[in-house]
């Protein structure tokens, strides 16, 4: 009987050390799948690819649900190039030729990351995660130029505290559709394959 006693003080105070230590932070690999209508749109036309991550810092957001600045989940590597490369595989399977960008190509395409954020809120039981991803489009054809923003984002109500897999995993998605949406819309693709465009900037709604 002491003995069993013994063994469930022993898990109580491992149970109050877990609940000290915090919750640990977290580093998430993000590997996008752009998933749109492929085709010969591009014809064989080079397309300088540039994209920029313009957000403050890697911090995407906390593991916490208190609002407490603890435990950060930052993206691994350089995510700008995470999404670049994606992206010029959709370019090619969409018959354009992904070039480096540079001022005054004939055809552009540049790719600004303005948020991708997590946010965790404690419920009653569960807890629920939503994360966001805001991208802005800026194409160039000629004198022509294409401006858009791609907006999404995603709630998911949670049992247990994702792991970092999980987390990668949401955090992914978002990301995922915000580039699928882009390149999956018409206006855009069909701009960067037109011979000529007349010198007017087209803004999407």
């Amino acid at each position: 009987m002491k003995r069993f006693a013994t063994f469930l003080l022993a898990l109580l105070c491992a149970g109050l050390l877990a609940s000290c230590s915090g919750v640990p932070a977290q580093s998430v690999n993000l590997k996008p799948e752009i998933k749109a209508p492929s085709g010969n749109v591009g014809k064989g036309k080079a397309v300088a690819l540039r994209v920029v991550d313009a957000r403050a810092d890697r911090v995407v957001g906390y593991r916490n649900t208190d609002g407490s600045h603890g435990a950060p989940i930052t993206v691994e590597g350089d995510l700008a190039q995470s999404v670049g490369q994606p992206l010029g595989r959709m370019l090619t399977s969409l018959g354009f030729e992904p070039a480096p960008y540079k001022d005054g190509a004939a055809r552009s395409l540049t790719v600004t990351i303005r948020e991708l954020t997590y946010n965790a809120q404690a419920l009653t039981v569960t807890r629920k995660v939503t994360t966001k991803c805001v991208l802005a489009v800026r194409a160039t054809n000629g004198p022509g130029t294409w401006e858009g923003n791609f907006p999404v984002s995603q709630e998911r109500e949670l049992m247990m505290a994702p792991d970092e897999n999980a987390n990668a995993r949401l955090v992914n998605e978002v990301l995922s559709e915000s580039l699928s949406m882009m390149m999956s819309d018409p206006e855009l693709v069909q701009f960067l394959g037109k011979d000529s465009v007349p010198s007017k900037t087209i803004i999407k709604e």
